[in-house]
């Protein structure tokens, strides 16, 4: 079987194509990185460690690699023999991929080539449906000729993956879990797993509500409860018991709420945290809370990581206490090289604090939330 993976990067390498490999693919890498490319081209292998079993390298080999730039044909070819597409370059740059990738699904349709799935693994809400607009956006190929000739699924996609110098390679490091979530009916035959380790799903919303609230929620909470400890480091702050009890009660409070909204058992959500959890602990790794912190009015929106669990969990009935804690943490974010802490801390300066929650957050006055966020802020700044 061969697989045209467009990303030779940490996820793309670290991720989707150990996967791939670990179901049987032969890999063809697209990318522009040109002595990435001559590298996996001399040696058509690279390794993986993986953090969490003392490193231990693991071989990714049978692959290829080609430049979207320099071998424009020979991507073509290779997506019309291919029997899966994948991608990890980043939803942003889908129009720098969406080129190459219309011309060979246009040239499969032109040799008589069945439909292919192009499952695109990005950290984006709905990456699949932002891909498709793309492809349709070149021109190259009209929107029956790419629904006759490509199945194009939404994901929901993680793994902790960073880039190392081992034995003289280019590798990577990697964490032993991961999800890979597929929507199984966008598939070209949805009973089918045309990657091993993923998980299939008809329901991605109530997969991506737990990534976006669990992980990415518990993370960025832990970020503005340890910067109002005067933390600069997220380790630091982990490096506390009672920290890492802080943040598993918040992400059980999280977790109430997805098990009575999306039917998630109990047992499945504990372990979801320890996944989590781990995650923030693995050893060997550092990172600022300026950074995982950063962008707070995009973190602080309605629907978000924050403010959404937030005032879900009062609409169920659940206890929000935590969480409205963290949403107030969020406004005490002081970072000058951060446009949105800037803008954040001067729009509460001038017109207060009752006015920024609702503007930034969009929970009106006078509910119990919103109450709460007040007072914990109040707690939080002595006044």
């Amino acid at each position: 079987m061969k697989a045209v993976h467009f990303g030779a990067g940490k996820i793309g390498r670290g991720f989707i194509a150990d996967l791939l490999h670990e179901t049987g693919y032969e890999i063809v890498f697209v990318d522009v990185n040109e002595p990435l490319l001559r590298e996996l081209n001399e040696y058509h292998n690279y390794y993986l460690y993986v953090i969490e079993e003392n490193y231990r390298r693991k071989e990714i080999d049978k692959v290829s690699a080609l430049s979207p730039i320099r071998d424009v044909e020979e991507v073509a070819r290779a997506i019309v023999d291919a029997d899966i597409v994948t991608t990890a370059v980043l939803a942003d740059n889908f129009p720098k991929i969406a080129g190459n990738l219309a011309a060979g699904l246009k040239a499969r349709i032109d040799v008589g080539k069945s439909k292919v799935n192009v499952i695109p693994c990005e950290n984006a809400l709905l990456c699949g449906d932002m891909l498709k607009r793309e492809l349709l956006n070149t021109g190259k190929i009209t929107e029956e000729e790419l629904s006759e000739i490509a199945a194009i699924p939404n994901t929901a996609v993680d793994r902790m993956v960073f880039g190392c110098d081992r034995d003289n390679r280019d590798g990577i490091d990697i964490g032993v879990d991961y999800e890979l979530v597929v929507e199984a009916n966008k598939l070209v035959v949805p009973e089918e797993e045309p990657i091993k380790g993923a998980t299939y799903t008809a329901n991605l919303q109530k997969y991506l509500e737990r990534k976006l609230y669990t992980i990415n929620g518990g993370h960025a909470w832990s970020g503005y409860i340890a910067h109002t400890m005067g933390f600069e480091i997220i380790q630091d702050y982990f490096a506390k018991d009672e920290n890492v009890d802080l943040t598993k009660s918040v992400m059980r409070e999280i977790s109430a709420l997805l098990e009575k909204k999306w039917g998630f058992s109990h047992e499945e959500m504990m372990g979801y945290i320890d996944f989590a959890v781990n995650r923030f602990l693995t050893p060997g790794i550092t990172d600022t809370i300026s950074r995982i912190s950063r962008a707070p009015i995009r973190k602080l929106g309605a629907t978000d990581r924050l403010a959404g669990p937030a005032v879900q969990c009062a609409e169920y009935g659940l206890p929000n206490d935590l969480l409205t804690k963290g949403v107030a943490a969020a406004f005490l974010f002081d970072v000058k090289e951060d446009e949105q802490s800037v803008e954040l801390l001067e729009y509460v300066k001038d017109h207060g604090i009752e006015a920024a929650v609702t503007r930034y957050t969009g929970i009106p006055k006078r509910t119990e939330t919103f109450d709460k966020i007040i007072a914990h802020y109040k707690q939080l700044t002595g006044k």
